[in-house]
């Protein structure tokens, strides 16, 4: 199957004009886009949804690679190779005799074994190299990741979430001042943000993927809100907010699971 997916995209960019065309530039967002309505799929766990976007992600890979070997000359078969070779040093524990006590064990080598790469490619810190395109969620918590790795990380929860709750008194100290300084509110939002991932991350929960479950659940409620008013004959500007937060409680209770 491999194979003919590969040689139905290699098809497509000789016969099709609008595949033909497609540049690097052309094709980076597209394949980003498959990227999040995999994610998407992902979250929603419905196999068939999940098996369409999986495969719509692999054929952009492809597509991608066809597209880089017409204008850089990379090719498909020494990525593969590459990558190959690069999880095969990884895994001693697989691939060669070393062994290992548990998950966590597995990825204290890895960061070895990747900064020892890291020194022969000429980077000098665990934290080169981060993608300067992720999402600035995805981003804190790669970074506090690679940082866990090396052992700087908190090992008690209670540090943590104390973390977070001294964040939140350096904001609300900034902006109890006479006239808060933006530049410093917008510091101090920063670093709460960062403590939140970072809490996120020490319960074992993707930042970004909370986020956008919570925007889902938000945008599904207000609509709601919406249609409530719309039923009346009302829009929600010729409400008052009061009106709006006592609709909003009642969709809200309705999604509450009730029991027995």
């Amino acid at each position: 199957m491999f194979d003919e997916l590969l040689e139905v995209v290699r098809r497509l960019r000789r016969e099709c004009p609008w595949d033909r065309k497609q540049t690097v530039e052309t094709t980076r967002p597209l394949t980003l886009n498959e990227a999040y309505e995999l994610d998407e799929a992902l979250g929603s766990m419905d196999k068939d949804h999940i098996t369409e976007e999986l495969g719509d992600y692999l054929f952009m890979g492809l597509f991608l690679a066809d597209v880089l070997e017409k204008e850089l000359g990379v090719r498909l078969e020494d990525s593969l190779a590459g990558i190959t070779a690069k999880l095969k040093q990884r895994h001693p524990h697989v691939y060669g005799d070393q062994e290992v006590r548990d998950a966590d064990h597995v990825l204290e080598n890895w960061e070895r074994i990747k900064r020892g790469e890291d020194k022969v490619s000429g980077r000098e810190s665990v934290l080169d190299g981060l993608p300067k395109s992720l999402p600035s969620l995805k981003q804190s918590q790669l970074v506090q990741e690679r940082c866990r790795r090396v052992g700087f990380d908190w090992t008690d929860l209670k540090d943590v979430l104390d973390k977070v709750n001294e964040e939140v008194d350096e904001v609300r100290q900034e902006l109890a001042a006479g006239t808060p300084d933006h530049d410093k509110v917008v510091e101090e939002v920063g670093d709460l943000l960062f403590a939140l991932v970072n809490l996120s991350r020490h319960l074992g929960v993707d930042a970004e993927s909370a986020l956008r479950d919570a925007n889902r659940k938000f945008i599904g409620r207000f609509r709601r809100v919406e249609a409530e008013f719309a039923e009346k004959g009302r829009s929600l500007d010729q409400a008052t907010l009061e009106e709006m937060d006592r609709v909003w409680d009642e969709v809200k209770s309705r999604d509450r699971p009730t029991g027995p």
